[in-house]
């Protein structure tokens, strides 16, 4: 399970080990669970060993550039699927045939607030939702 909030995020997995070629690039797939809203976005493998982990940066917010990993996403659960792609910067994840990863990803939104009870005894009972 992978967990992102608001603004910049390092996700490390390791997708190399099903991969089929030797220098693969990897598109990401996302689907909200009851919505079914799509995002696809790639982003470049920064990790320094790339055969055994892979790491990259996204960017959660309100200004999507899908090619350069800065998504707009609602808070919620997620599913995930990484595609190996052959070229970089291809967003078209059904021209792959092979997904090397697949998962739950929970997107964390900003937590407030709601409303507040007190009882006859004056305990506050104070409780949270996912905005």
């Amino acid at each position: 399970m992978l967990y992102l909030n608001d603004g910049t995020n390092v996700i490390t997995t390791t997708l190399y080990e099903k991969a089929t070629i030797t220098q693969p690039y990897y598109t990401w797939h996302l689907t909200r669970k009851g919505t079914f809203d799509d995002v696809v976005f790639y982003q470049d493998d920064s990790s320094y060993a790339p055969w055994y982990w892979n790491s990259f940066t996204v960017s959660v917010g309100t200004v999507s550039g899908p090619t350069a990993g800065q998504i707009v996403v609602s808070s919620g659960e997620w599913t995930y699927e990484v595609w190996q792609m052959t070229t970089p910067y291809n967003l078209s994840y059904t021209q792959s045939n092979v997904m090397v990863e697949s998962g739950i990803l929970i997107v964390n939104g900003t937590y407030t607030p709601n409303s507040e009870y007190t009882g006859n005894d004056d305990a506050t009972i104070i409780y949270y939702k996912n905005m």
